[in-house]
């Protein structure tokens, strides 16, 4: 459909948009005055050895016939009749031969339509006046001549704009001799084109993002465009630049309107999960905190029983199995404590209370609320503290971060070894660091550490919420965790935070 409706406007965009084309050296026009005679230049002419004359009929007439519109003078003259006549839009475009003989030493077809290479506006062909032959220096002898005078010439609507008949004549005499005619185009050549052009197109506009794609089918489309005209300025082999044109428009039009339906059908369905996902989210907290809310009571009135129990004279085996029940049950408690803890900082409404604290006063207290764990193992506990300014931060949350620092530092380290606990101000930063001589962290897993229910090693006791729940309140005051560790080497933790808000 496309290559039908602008077939004869695509043909005449070739000519609009390339520069005047080189023209036949052995082609020349000269101009007569009207004073002068014209059968005395003919003769002038055929004497220096012109291989060629034409002239108009409307500027001479032999005595045998009146040829319609040209006629061709040489030494035994004949007579080449050509029909141009505009299409139905008013536009020339092609000619036919009426007469068989040749240009040049070119045959011509007879009776067969030919498109008109246009070699550029009106003036392309150079004109000479005929009473500056002799000092213009131009070689008459096996060259054709136009021969014309300064009456008003008759002029054609083309497709470069109005030529006058003198220049239609010296283009089809070019067009002749330099074998330049436009063959018409082949319809299935023409549709595969286009059919390359569009699934280039697509291809690109599909596969790549909304900008990229924009900028390559420009690129692909001046491209195309580019190479179309070279060949009609090299092989005079017409295809289609304005029907590729419609057809990227078009395509880029429909493809980019349908990935924006897709990416819209996307967005709702993101919006769909990430409701759906808060819900249950939601659903999730809510039940942990009832669920640990609820066994509260139950494990305080076990721990409260056991330790009334074990205060009692009892059987050294029941005693023994009274501590496994209390110890389990602390254990209990404590990760209950943390899944609730946990709740609260992962709560969307949570609003950090902050106000301005030493942050050595809050090592100190963690430090003191892990001394007799510490002792059961034999670990010493060994604080290096940096006088501080006191900075913003809400006290609770980031104490239960340094205990559970130094809870895991004990947990993984090995009897009779030193924790260090350590405070610095660095580049208007607070640096806390715990230093162990536990086994260390691969570096393979080290990433891992900070996730939630991530554990290292399962011999140890823990649920994997405390180095996540540390990590989670550090961002909260827009702080960062930190982790170097070497394995057989110990395993530094700690938390950054900047002293102003601002940073």
């Amino acid at each position: 459909i496309l290559v039908t409706a602008t077939e004869r406007n695509d043909f005449d965009l070739h000519f609009k948009v390339r520069k005047s084309q080189p023209t036949s050296e052995s082609l020349y026009i000269l101009t007569l005055k009207n004073s002068q005679p014209i059968h005395l230049a003919i003769k002038d002419l055929l004497a220096q050895g012109a291989q060629h004359i034409y002239v108009s009929q409307f500027e001479y007439e032999t005595p045998r016939q009146k040829v319609t519109p040209f006629t061709l003078v040489d030494n035994n003259p004949n007579y080449l009749s050509i029909e141009i006549s505009p299409d139905t839009d008013g536009i020339l475009r092609r000619l036919r031969f009426l007469s068989q003989d040749s240009i040049g030493d070119k045959p011509i077809a007879m009776n067969e339509l030919m498109n008109i290479n246009f070699r550029g506006k009106e003036g392309t062909f150079d004109r000479i006046p005929y009473d500056d032959l002799t000092n213009s220096g131009l070689e008459i002898k096996n060259n054709i001549i136009i021969l014309t005078t300064n009456e008003s010439p008759t002029l054609y609507t083309t497709p470069v704009g109005l030529l006058s008949e003198t220049e239609i004549v010296a283009t089809i005499i070019d067009n002749a001799i330099a074998s330049r005619f436009i063959p018409d185009g082949n319809l299935a050549t023409q549709i595969a084109l286009l059919f390359f052009a569009l699934l280039a197109v697509t291809t690109l506009l599909i596969l790549l993002p909304s900008t990229l794609a924009l900028a390559s089918t420009f690129i692909f489309s001046i491209f195309f465009l580019s190479l179309s005209l070279w060949i009609f300025d090299q092989f005079y082999i017409w295809t289609p630049i304005l029907t590729p044109i419609i057809e990227i428009v078009l395509t880029f039009v429909l493809i980019s309107n349908y990935k924006s339906v897709l990416n819209e059908k996307t967005k709702w369905n993101l919006e769909k999960e990430s409701l759906l996902f808060d819900e249950v989210e939601e659903m999730k907290t809510n039940f942990l905190s009832l669920f640990s809310h609820d066994l509260k009571t139950p494990l305080a009135k076990i721990i409260g029983i056991t330790d009334t129990l074990m205060s009692q004279p009892l059987d050294p085996n029941l005693k023994s199995e009274l501590e496994k029940i209390h110890i389990s049950t602390k254990n209990l408690e404590k990760y209950i404590k943390r899944i609730l803890k946990m709740s609260m900082v992962q709560s969307k409404n949570i609003s950090l209370n902050k106000t301005p604290e030493d942050i050595n006063d809050l090592i100190k207290k963690s430090v003191e609320q892990n001394q007799i764990i510490a002792q059961e193992k034999d670990i010493k506990l060994v604080t290096q503290l940096t006088p501080l300014f006191m900075i913003d931060l809400d006290a609770p949350l980031i104490q239960e971060v340094i205990i559970n620092l130094i809870e895991n530092a004990i947990k993984y380290s090995p009897a009779q070894s030193t924790i260090l606990i350590k405070s610095e101000e660095h580049r208007d930063q607070i640096k806390v660091s715990v230093i162990d001589q536990g086994e260390g962290i691969p570096k393979e897993i080290q990433d891992n550490i900070w996730e939630k229910y991530y554990r290292f090693n399962d011999k140890q006791d823990g649920y994997g919420l405390g180095l996540f729940l540390s990590r989670y309140v550090v961002h909260l005051h827009d702080g960062q965790v930190f982790l170097n560790s070497k394995q057989n080497s110990g395993s530094e933790f700690g938390f950054i935070l900047p002293i102003h808000e601002e940073l």
